[in-house]
């Protein structure tokens, strides 16, 4: 999972940011005010940073610079999130080596969301499916570090879950009730019907159409390679062992 730092004194905004963050895949640290958001990005090193301008004892643009100043927290990509949001406010973030920069109130949650995951350079999957049981074998096929994965298995709330989470990808298990209803809906929906979208059905199910699918008893071996392609990944380089050196006999 990616690791986020989130540098915000309001406990309210940091709560709904902390709970939908979580649920978009990344493992979440907190910080109340710039000095001990310093202190946890030396400890945790995150993946990314997300940080507030106005905050107690440091604010973001101190923060900031002492981020930059570090030779082991420089490399770490900061988006800026602020009430603080003048031309001059963002042309000193961007200058000190902020990557983006969202104001509150008029930025979405999903393009905060998707901006992280893009310069992080996950990828996420939605899954759609009936039960835990039958989500286990497809999430167990798209386990891959760059990919992050949502399981849906209340269909009414699948549509919505797709236009917020603007996924890269989606998965439909068409063995579950309402799944055709949901194929024609996703073919429908404006904000979804061009995402790559791959369906799991059962070898019987020959009577439907659909442009790219996988027989359920296929899952383990076709599943994976078919996403990773539309989701232009490669299989993580296998760790080998160390090679053993040989050591010269004695003359």
């Amino acid at each position: 999972m990616p690791s986020l730092l989130l540098v915000e004194d309001n406990q309210h905004i940091q709560r709904i940011f902390h709970d939908k963050l979580q649920r978009e895949g990344f493992t979440v640290t907190t910080a109340d005010d710039g000095q001990l958001g310093l202190q946890r990005a030396t400890e945790v090193h995150p993946d990314v940073i997300l940080l507030d301008i106005m905050l107690p004892k440091m604010d973001g643009f101190e923060v900031l610079t002492h981020l930059r100043a570090d030779p082991s927290l420089s490399g770490i990509p900061v988006v800026m999130l602020s009430n603080r949001s003048a031309s001059n406010d963002v042309q000193h973030a961007t200058s000190l080596g902020a990557r983006h920069f969202f104001a509150k109130g008029t930025s979405t949650m999903q393009d905060i969301a998707l901006q992280l995951r893009n310069i992080c350079g996950f990828k996420k999957v939605l899954v759609s499916t009936s039960n835990v049981m039958t989500a286990a074998p497809i999430l167990r096929a798209l386990r891959h570090p760059l990919v992050l994965c949502a399981a849906i298995t209340i269909p009414a709330e699948v549509i919505g879950a797709a236009e917020r989470g603007a996924p890269n990808a989606i998965v439909l298990d068409t063995r579950g009730p309402n799944a055709f209803t949901l194929l024609q809906q996703f073919k429908t929906s404006t904000a979804v019907k061009n995402i790559p979208l791959i369906a799991i059905r059962d070898p019987k199910q020959t009577q439907y159409h659909l442009d790219e699918f996988i027989d359920s008893e296929h899952i383990d071996t076709q599943l994976r390679p078919l996403i990773l392609k539309y989701l232009g990944l490669a299989e993580p380089a296998a760790v080998l062992p160390p090679i053993a050196q040989s050591v010269p006999a004695a003359a």
